[in-house]
């Protein structure tokens, strides 16, 4: 009974989730970038017209989000899981890149070598090697893209807001791929925003440590309690207030 009760408190922090991604906190200046303004579906497979529709450093952000996942979950043993994460993105990717991530640098080989890597069981210290290169890549195309990162980490909390929502339901992991995918969007969103100025990101690196430290310390693998619903839509909204409060 209290087991059943537990799961029915978490599972009402869905709609929380919802809330902390799509509501707006009172901002004094209208015209400002309005992080989390909206939630984009998100699924292991992206269609086709979505991806076209993002920005270039949305477009890199992603796939960032999906090698950064992969990477946690090869490093903790998890070797199918992390080939799950990259399985298929690379022709994906393909099908519908309009040239615009490689006017930026972009080299999908390094994705397709790394994928490849893991499905081929290559050597532990190659596969660890692709995936730096293929992080560096996205890296730097991020860099070159100019985007705002304030801008990148409201697209990044979305895509995590949701990805989380599809892989956890009343305390369970009921999707390991999108439960995944979602901590792979946090940490890329933490590291991107770490090595910058403290005096205007120190309030936003601060909520995205601790949204990161609240997967368990092995990582989000499918056989560890995740975070509960409700605390994660709390610091999904501490994210998004401290976006809407950057000068």
């Amino acid at each position: 009974m209290t087991s059943n009760l537990l799961k029915l408190a978490a599972g009402t922090s869905l709609a929380l989730m919802v809330a902390a991604c799509d509501a707006q906190p009172y901002r004094s200046d209208p015209g400002k970038f309005d992080p989390l303004v909206s939630k984009p579906a998100m699924s292991e497979t992206i269609r086709s017209e979505q991806f076209r529709s993002w920005s270039t450093s949305d477009r890199a952000a992603f796939l960032a989000g999906r090698v950064i996942a992969a990477d946690m979950l090869f490093r903790a043993g998890e070797i199918e899981a992390a080939a799950a994460q990259l399985s298929g993105l690379s022709q994906q990717i393909g099908s519908v890149e309009d040239g615009k991530l490689q006017s930026l640098g972009f080299l999908p080989a390094r994705i397709e070598a790394l994928s490849a890597a893991l499905e081929l069981g290559r050597p532990e210290e190659e596969i660890a090697e692709r995936f730096a290169d293929a992080e560096a890549n996205l890296s730097d195309v991020l860099s070159a893209s100019g985007a705002e990162p304030a801008e990148v980490v409201a697209f990044l909390m979305r895509q995590a807001a949701e990805a989380y929502d599809l892989g956890v339901r009343y305390g369970d992991v009921i999707d390991a791929g999108a439960y995944q995918a979602a901590y792979g969007f946090a940490v890329t969103a933490r590291d991107l925003i770490s090595p910058l100025d403290e005096a205007v990101y120190g309030d936003l690196r601060l909520e995205l440590d601790i949204l990161v430290l609240m997967w368990p310390a092995a990582g989000p693998l499918p056989d560890r309690t995740p975070p509960p619903e409700v605390r994660m839509a709390e610091q999904f909204a501490r994210v998004k207030l401290a976006l809407a409060t950057l000068p």
